[in-house]
């Protein structure tokens, strides 16, 4: 049996025990004093040693046998105290309130059938006016509670207030800790549908009572009821609720505050400043009043208003860290960043998490997590997004789309993929989310679900250069060099700044057989980067002029190696060229490397651009073994082993 529910159970039966020490011996009347004060105070073993002097003088002592029960039930000793209960019944066998010690004494031992049983008699034999039976009540409810049987127990108290209307407060008060009990197991459970339920229940208890207690208990019961509405995220309902506390008890400031919270987790606005007036009359919560304000403005989209009203609430708030604070921490944050002081509004919302703010919606877990994301705290934003995905409140497409991008910075590609799929069922036209689902697929390997999620975000976003470069180089990697072409020089065209995409447009011209744009895509490219340009744009320079005029090339190319930095693959090439060296000794060379990896990639390069001089040359059986050993040696993620699966396959 619960402890808080034996502790009332022999708060009643104090009552119906009274000193019966009908011996006449003096002895006995003052061992009984000194063990009921022991008692009293807690003296157990004090208590004890008191009522066995009275034992050694009178053994059927009725009123010692009952203290000396209640000693060992306190103390655990359950059989003992049976035993002593058992004494009295059989010296004294009309006495109801011996059986319901007994059944005290059962139900404690968790016994309760037998206790119930025992009540349940007693209760036919005592008249209904009676003390026995109003107790015999009391405690058979109290047990029902002790089993969990929160029903039966609620409706024991009620008939109890229906038969004595004496007890009302009482009888009531019990009846509705019985549903409290029943809405605290729903809730140890996960159950918050069938908790709010039996707070239903509890609530209609004192629907037909105007006493002011009654009044005061039901108040405190809506409250109870409000927030488990908000657990369940029922809000709607819970605003309800608030609403009708507010109308009916105009000086409820916590039911304002909470409806004020409320309304702005709902994001209603007009109907938060209507509330803010009682709040800022009270002198106590002039900090929450600016707060709301705050927030108000915010919404409206006034941020230098807001971070006022913030900065007016901090300097109200007293010292020490609070839950307020930590809440204009986040939202003072937020206006900075609204006001384009980006770095100051990250540090301050990422402030408020460190002293204990927690996103309650799905655009304060956007907010924080974006806050979490610039600042590489990527675990932190992960479980922000994942508790919100979890709230009974269905988050939005954007929490799953930040989520799959913490995901993906975190290195978790199958979680970042489940997160994207998540958020574009929820919402398609999403070009960003589709782009990165897409650089996802193309990971993994699924170029054709890389490429429709991209040209589907072109399709949303058609003047983004980066999405038609992505698509190009989706392409590229599945070996659909035309394609891949056409999209890297629309994303050329627009970025005409950048080198990077020049040289790769050059590339894949040239491979596919446009010399023409490759010749005028990699001027383009040497005139940008005229000092630091990448081997490759010399091998292909080479390429291009050897086509025309093999002599001029080996010259032009000899010239860029004496007029740049050091360059032993470039040397190792021109001398293959020269025909100083064979393939054999530049693949050798090539070889070697820090890595297996890179030695890989170096080598597969060499035999591609050595494959390269033989085409010029027109030696098409030598330029084939070439781009065949190119193919073996390198894998699909190397740019050379792409363009000379290509031109093998031509």
């Amino acid at each position: 049996m619960p402890r808080h529910l034996y502790r009332l159970i022999v708060l009643f039966l104090l009552s119906v025990y009274t000193v019966d020490a009908t011996a006449d011996a003096t002895r006995i009347d003052l061992y009984y004093g000194i063990a009921e004060g022991n008692y009293l105070i807690g003296d157990l073993k004090g208590a004890t040693k008191g009522l066995e002097q009275i034992f050694k003088i009178d053994p059927d002592n009725i009123a010692a046998l009952t203290l000396y029960t209640r000693i060992n039930l306190d103390q655990g000793k359950s059989e003992i105290a049976l035993n002593a209960a058992d004494r009295t019944i059989a010296l004294e066998p009309l006495k109801l309130q011996h059986q319901l010690l007994k059944a005290l004494v059962l139900g404690n031992t968790d016994r309760r059938e037998e206790a119930v049983h025992i009540i349940e008699q007693v209760m036919q034999g005592a008249t209904v006016e009676s003390e026995a039976y109003r107790v015999a009540s009391k405690l058979l409810g109290l047990l029902l509670m002790a089993g969990r049987d929160w029903d039966a127990a609620a409706a024991t108290f009620n008939q109890i207030y229906l038969e004595n209307p004496e007890t009302a407060a009482i009888s009531l008060e019990l009846a509705s800790e019985a549903y409290l009990e029943k809405a605290n197991d729903a809730l140890n459970q996960g159950a918050v549908d069938a908790a709010i339920d039996a707070i239903d229940q509890a609530l209609e208890i004192y629907a037909s009572q105007t006493d002011k207690t009654s009044f005061k208990q039901g108040a405190n019961l809506q409250m109870m009821r409000v927030r488990m509405l908000t657990q369940a995220g029922r809000i709607d309902e819970a605003i309800t609720d608030l609403q009708h506390i507010t109308g009916r008890q105009p000086d409820h400031l916590e039911a304002f505050v909470t409806l004020a919270s409320l309304y702005a987790s709902a994001g209603r606005w007009n109907a938060l400043e209507g509330v803010i007036a009682p709040i800022a009359a009270n002198p106590d919560l002039q900090d929450i009043a600016r707060y709301l304000e705050g927030r108000a403005a915010l919404a409206s989209g006034r941020a230098g208003t807001a971070r006022e009203k913030f900065e007016q609430a901090r300097s109200l708030l007293a010292d020490g860290p609070s839950q307020l604070r930590s809440s204009l921490e986040f939202y003072h944050g937020v206006c900075l960043t609204k006001i384009g002081r980006h770095a100051a509004g990250d540090a301050e919302i990422l402030q408020s998490l460190n002293s204990g703010f927690r996103p309650e919606t799905a655009d304060e877990a956007i907010l924080a997590s974006r806050a979490l994301l610039r600042a590489h705290q990527l675990q932190p934003a992960i479980t922000i997004l994942e508790a919100i995905t979890l709230n009974p409140v269905a988050p939005s497409a954007e929490v799953w789309a930040l989520l799959g991008r913490a995901h993906l910075a975190n290195g978790s590609t199958t979680l970042a993929l489940s997160a994207f799929n998540q958020s574009l069922s929820m919402q398609t036209r999403q070009a960003e989310t589709l782009a990165l689902r897409a650089s996802l697929l193309r990971k993994l390997g699924d170029f054709q679900g890389a490429a429709a999620d991209t040209e589907s975000a072109i399709m949303l976003d058609p003047d983004n250069p980066a999405l038609t470069y992505s698509l190009g180089l989706i392409y590229f990697q599945a070996g659909k060099l035309n394609a891949a072409e056409q999209s890297i020089r629309h994303s050329a065209q627009r970025l005409p700044d950048n080198p990077g995409l020049h040289l790769l447009h050059a590339l894949l011209a040239y491979t596919i057989d446009a010399p023409a744009i490759a010749q005028a895509a990699l001027d383009h490219y040497l005139a940008l980067v005229p000092q630091q340009s990448n081997e490759s744009a010399f091998y292909l320079e080479y390429t291009l002029n050897a086509q025309k005029d093999p002599v001029f090339a080996v010259l032009m190319l000899q010239q860029r190696i004496e007029s740049g930095p050091p360059s032993p693959a470039l040397n190792h090439f021109l001398w293959y060229c020269q025909q100083i060296l064979d393939r054999k000794a530049v693949l050798d060379v090539a070889g070697h490397a820090e890595t297996a990896v890179m030695a890989r990639r170096q080598m597969c390069a060499a035999a591609y651009w050595l494959a390269q001089h033989e085409r010029a040359l027109d030696k098409s059986k030598q330029a084939a073994e070439l781009l065949q050993l190119a193919c073996q040696i390198g894998t699909p993620d190397i740019p050379e082993y792409q363009l000379a699966q290509w031109q093998l396959n031509q």
